[in-house]
């Protein structure tokens, strides 16, 4: 453990890429987990402390772009096509007739305030 975490000043899971784009590439599977979960969490409680979990977790705003674009390239569509079209509704035709609202609000409910919590926790935390 002393490895991975260094001397509590310079943490080495911040320093590693390989621990990083792991993070990264971590970020859509748990994204695509909790949007499967949704109908079951009626809270937005496990979504926040995810959020701020991986912001914790990612060493720079270049890692936190990465995995916010591979969620949206990735996750976010297998979901739609696999999961949402299959249930019945008109769940997935909401979804699709939403999108720009929901990219709106994504960015300045969930991307600016993680690109702030990385810069604050970057420039104040990691010295």
């Amino acid at each position: 453990m002393d490895d991975l975490m260094g001397d509590g000043t310079n943490l080495k899971i911040y320093k590693s890429k390989k621990i990083q784009i792991s993070i990264s590439l971590l970020y859509p599977i748990v994204v695509f987990l909790i949007l499967n979960l949704a109908p079951l969490l009626h809270s937005w409680l496990l979504p926040a402390i995810v959020s701020i979990g991986f912001c914790l977790l990612w060493g720079n705003l270049r890692y936190l772009f990465f995995s916010t674009l591979l969620m949206w390239i990735t996750s976010v569509p297998i979901w739609w096509l696999f999961i949402e079209r299959s249930r019945e509704g008109d769940g997935a035709e909401i979804f699709i007739s939403s999108l720009p609202f929901i990219i709106v609000a994504f960015v300045f409910v969930v991307l600016l305030p993680e690109i702030l919590l990385v810069l604050v926790r970057n420039k104040y935390f990691l010295k």
